[in-house]
């Protein structure tokens, strides 16, 4: 069998991978697994410590990146699958005015508790209620960043709530598509958090930042695009030409993006470069790959 191609899966065999989902596999170890070590720089504009909150029986424990001088905006990070949550700190140095929080989801790293898809949506809000208090920032001053599989996270927090903006970095439709790109024929039946973000991107009404690389195989950009097919929001989006799958936050492109994308939702840029994406998509038109707002 070739790893890059999908592979079929006959219905004869669909009764054993749900013998081999429930007996040998579980689901949390497949979707969630170990995070990496945290990664901590020496950050010269902010101070970073150790916070934790309690929600729904379990501890979530993460950190936060104060700026050391005025507070202008926050940024809340939901990481990808066995990524670090502190991955985001690489921007510090480009966040200067930012506080910037990330946690482990619960059941990962030092959280206690047991992760799933409503569970982890339902500790994004509180994580994102606490950085309002402990910022004194109200919810038009936070912007999410999601991740990969944080995306699917971050969707949902955002669709509920009136944030500054949203950045997405290699975000998809569903889980269950992202899936079948390996496995054609996937049973979607077998997975108990599909993450479906294209039901949830029309409840979001703030700016999107859409991050992907032309090269990832993981999540490739098709999915992108289906998310925001038919959504009608403001929406930027930066292309990494070589970008892959891993690694993709090491560009400075991807860096410059989110904060020049940073500095247009706040107010201080003045060329627009958000577009219609539905309204694009109508007219017939390919859609431009933007280094996001200058």
């Amino acid at each position: 069998m070739s790893c890059g191609r999908p592979t079929r899966i006959s219905p004869a065999n669909i009764p054993c991978l749900i013998f081999c989902k429930r007996k040998f596999e579980p689901e949390t170890k497949l979707l969630y697994g170990k995070p990496k070590p945290p990664y901590l720089p020496k950050a010269v504009c902010h101070s970073i410590s150790t916070f934790s909150v309690q929600h729904d029986g379990a501890t979530l424990h993460g950190w936060l990146a104060m700026p050391h001088g005025q507070i202008s905006g926050a940024i809340l990070y939901f990481n990808g699958r066995r990524e670090s949550p502190t991955t985001i700190f690489r921007f510090l140095s480009s966040l200067k005015n930012q506080a910037v929080a990330v946690f482990h989801y619960r059941g990962l790293g030092p959280s206690t508790g047991t992760p799933s898809e409503k569970a982890l949506v339902d500790d994004g809000f509180i994580v994102l209620d606490w950085l309002c208090a402990r910022t004194q920032l109200p919810l038009s001053a936070i912007t999410l960043v999601g991740r990969s599989l944080g995306s699917g996270i971050a969707i949902q927090v955002s669709a509920a709530r009136q944030i500054a903006g949203l950045i997405l970095i290699s975000p998809f439709d569903s889980l269950v598509n992202v899936i079948r790109k390996r496995i054609r024929l996937f049973p979607g039946f077998l997975l108990e958090d599909k993450f479906y973000s294209v039901d949830h991107i029309s409840n979001v009404s703030c700016p999107v930042l859409a991050i992907t690389g032309a090269r990832d195989t993981t999540i490739p950009t098709e999915l992108t695009r289906t998310l925001f097919e038919n959504w009608d929001g403001q929406l930027a989006e930066h292309e990494v030409p070589e970008g892959r799958h891993r690694g993709l936050l090491r560009y400075p492109s991807v860096e410059n993006a989110v904060a020049s994308f940073l500095t247009a939702i706040s107010g201080k840029s003045g060329v627009p470069v958000f577009r219609n994406h539905n309204a694009a998509s109508k007219s017939n038109q390919a859609p431009t790959h933007q280094s996001a707002p200058v």
